[in-house]
């Protein structure tokens, strides 16, 4: 194998990955608070108009296709520095991941009706 096919396989798999925490992190929301905004729970332009348009599992179909699809070409054509800023990225993402499903169970065990008191969080867009 060579080292560019390496680079794609690891970059899609990476891509694969982010994609199937941001669903589970989204499905998760939606079913605790489901009458908050997709633009309020990612930050993904690209997502959140597909959800709004196509639903949660069209939409992340599509999204999946398009960004997959995006890697690969990335992948195979961009500067060796392209692709390192592309790991850099995968990495900071992952780990936001992990803090923000760490921190949506959290709320979830405190508040499981999904209702978030105004009195410490303010007034909550999709509060139930």
């Amino acid at each position: 194998m060579n080292l560019q096919l390496i680079i794609i396989t690891t970059l899609i798999i990476l891509s694969i990955i982010d994609l199937s925490l941001t669903f589970y992190y989204v499905d998760k929301y939606k079913k605790w608070q489901p009458n908050k905004p997709y633009d309020l729970i990612e930050r993904n332009p690209l997502l959140v108009f597909l959800w709004n348009n196509f639903g949660l599992y069209l939409g992340m179909f599509i999204g999946a296709v398009i960004i997959l699809s995006l890697i690969y070409l990335v992948g195979k054509t961009a500067h060796w520095a392209v692709i390192l800023l592309l790991f850099l990225v995968f990495g900071y993402t992952l780990y936001n991941h992990y803090v923000n499903i760490n921190l949506l169970h959290q709320l979830i065990e405190k508040y499981p009706t999904g209702h978030l008191s105004e009195q410490i969080f303010g007034k909550v867009v999709g509060n139930n």
